[in-house]
């Protein structure tokens, strides 16, 4: 530990600053001034003492001066070296946001949370605050004029604090427009009486779940375009907005809502693990296999109504996924949504096990142009909940065969408009051919 001289009259600087920020008349050693540098928050207590500053010199540790650097640093949040004659000068220009105001607060961790309360804090256990700005109650024109667009693309959840409501916020429009690797909000209940949404959530590509408690909104709702590219969001019930839809009637937890109650969350989700050698395996367990060098990785919601091409998440890997295997784990499953799964996977030549997949509801664009796919077995599939199957096999230009049990039929009034469209080499088990005008009808 390095022992130096300095000049007096820097420790006093030094002192004197911390009572102007704090509004006291405390007397402070050299090792305690690092502790008050952190204890400031821009209160004050009435009028500092400034005392008179000291001749001479004195011998200190540089451990001293360090911790004292270290604590301005941590209340600016910068990454600058100070000299000692450059500390006071830095405790002086420290600044904080102080008042009842409503704000957004970026963490270390990618949380971007809200509330409402006199100066900056949060409820996020072990939080670490980077940044905050204040939230104007009227909202923000266009995406840019909010204060924190600059870090969207940091952002990685959103969470409202259960004050937040209380600011008054009378327009959400644009809040988290493109915040492209955000997954999640939570407490969005804290806007059940904010009536515009416009533009909200648009290009917000990962987003996955939106949570709110006990959600009951106090106003009509719009938000035009508000839910535009998200395509992996998926409601409690399984609703998946369209490319492009607004937010008009989608605040529930309903068949067409985008909410989930995070204590009654009822969505599954499945393992996506595509392997080095090209095999893809669905499964419940994420654990990968061992002794196999793992290609990409994700997950999908097993109960979701997708509704556009690109969900999956090994799509754009740079292993091709030539065959797909089906885990006996996912007959554990409460049912299935299969739509868009493997739109235009055009190197997948096998699908394995696809038997195991409980009450399958939804199989639009399931299989939609697979050029490589020659036959596909469906044995052990149970059809009596298909609900769609529209385009489920269109455009597999190869398939010649599909498998089936001895007992397979479809229940009444599934829908299968174009299911085999351009499947011009297909042959039923009864010499049944291609023709353009057979749709589901013709897999029984």
């Amino acid at each position: 530990m390095a022992i130096g001289t300095i000049q007096k009259s820097i420790l006093t600087d030094i002192a004197n600053a911390i009572r102007v920020q704090n509004g006291g008349t405390d007397t402070y050693k050299p090792s305690e001034m690092a502790a008050a540098v952190l204890a400031l928050d821009g209160s004050k207590a009435g009028t500092p003492f400034q005392a008179a500053a000291a001749s001479g010199t004195g011998v200190i540790s540089d451990a001293v001066f360090e911790g004292i650097a270290d604590a301005i640093r941590t209340q600016n949040g910068l990454s600058e070296t100070y000299k000692p004659s450059e500390m006071a000068p830095a405790i002086l220009a420290l600044v904080w946001d102080v008042g009842i105001k409503m704000r957004a607060i970026l963490l270390a961790d990618g949380t971007l949370e809200f509330n409402y309360r006199d100066g900056r804090s949060s409820d996020v256990p072990g939080a670490v605050i980077l940044d905050a700005w204040e939230v104007d109650a009227e909202g923000y024109v266009s995406a840019s004029a909010r204060p924190w667009d600059d870090v969207k693309l940091d952002v990685r959840r959103v969470v409202l604090d259960g004050d937040f409501s209380q600011g008054g916020l009378t327009d959400a429009s644009y809040f988290f427009n493109g915040f492209d690797s955000m997954t999640e909000v939570r407490g969005f209940e804290q806007l059940a009486s904010v009536p515009t949404f416009d533009q909200c959530f648009s290009g917000c590509g990962k987003l996955e779940s939106v949570y709110a408690t006990g959600y009951a909104a106090t106003v009509e709702q719009t938000g035009s375009l508000a839910l535009f590219g998200c395509d992996l969001l998926v409601g409690a019930a399984g609703y998946v907005p369209p490319y492009g839809e607004d937010i008009d009637g989608h605040l529930s937890y309903g068949e067409d809502g985008i909410l989930t109650d995070p204590d009654a969350d009822a969505r599954e989700w499945v393992a996506c693990t595509l392997y080095a050698d090209g095999e893809l395996v669905i499964s419940r367990d994420a654990a990968p296999h061992a002794g196999r060098a793992v290609a990409c990785a994700g997950h999908l919601c097993a109960t979701a109504r997708y509704q556009a091409i690109g969900v999956a998440p090994w799509r754009g890997c740079a292993q091709p996924m030539l065959r797909a295997t089906f885990a006996a784990d996912l007959a554990a499953l409460s049912y299935v949504n299969f739509n868009y799964w493997f739109h235009s996977e055009t190197d997948m030549a096998e699908v394995a096990g696809i038997g195991n997949l409980p009450g399958i509801r939804h199989m639009d664009f399931a299989f939609y142009g697979c050029d490589s796919l020659v036959s596909i077995d469906l044995s052990g599939l149970d059809p009596s909940q298909l609900e769609s199957m529209d385009y489920a096999f269109a455009s597999c230009a190869a398939l010649t065969t599909i498998w089936a049990d001895a007992d397979w039929a479809l229940p009444a009034g599934v829908s299968g408009f174009a299911t085999f469209y351009g499947c011009k080499a297909l042959v039923g088990g009864a010499g049944t051919v291609f023709s353009s005008s057979r749709y589901v009808s013709d897999v029984e």
